[in-house]
């Protein structure tokens, strides 16, 4: 990060994360926990704080409009073991899908994988996906709803039931049908 200002002193990396990732601003609000109003201290799934992963974490929120109706955050450990957990043919069919429609765009004006732009989502249903290190956001996209229901449809059974549980573990109330599907990449995991 070239701003050599002391205020961004503590999000700046010189050395990248395991991951080869390089922080490139603060965390946006748009990523921050709706339901605490701060950026997500700990995993979902194992508990631990997200700062210790020197490697970094995903923040992951759908909205529908304006409202969020499902987020999460997950150390790249905890995400790479979910990735693991699924289906060989799951595993297979998203990462086909990844490399088909990944267009190397960052933020949250247009879809990684689509060129649909924020503004003008037929849908209005949208994810929003960051990859941070500590207190810095390292890349960020958004997923349509188009693309995250195509990606829903690459998994196999074993892979939904997998999320299944997921979801029953960590988000009670949240609707059966939900399906934050992950894929593997760089970012475009919803």
């Amino acid at each position: 990060m070239s701003d050599s200002s002391d205020d961004n002193h503590d999000l700046r990396s010189d050395q990248p994360g395991e991951e080869g990732l390089r922080i490139r601003g603060p965390i946006p609000e748009e990523l921050y926990s709706f339901y605490e109003e701060r950026p997500f201290k700990c995993c979902t799934r194992c508990g631990e704080g997200l700062a210790d992963f020197a490697e970094g974490y995903r923040v992951s929120k759908v909205y529908r409009g304006e409202e969020v109706i499902f987020e999460y955050a997950l150390c790249l450990p905890c995400l790479r073991t979910m990735f693991e957990e699924s289906s060989e043919e799951s595993k297979q069919a998203l990462m086909k899908f990844q490399m088909e429609r990944f267009r190397f765009v960052t933020g949250f004006d247009e879809c990684a994988l689509c060129d649909n732009q924020r503004d003008a989502l037929p849908t209005m249903e949208y994810g929003l996906v960051g990859i941070c290190l500590g207190e810095g956001l390292a890349e960020s996209n958004l997923i349509c709803g188009e693309c995250m229901e195509a990606m829903s449809e690459c998994v196999s059974e074993e892979t939904r039931k997998g999320w299944d549980r997921f979801v029953e573990d960590n988000f009670p109330g949240v609707p059966a049908d939900f399906e934050p599907m992950p894929i593997r990449g760089p970012v475009t995991m919803v």
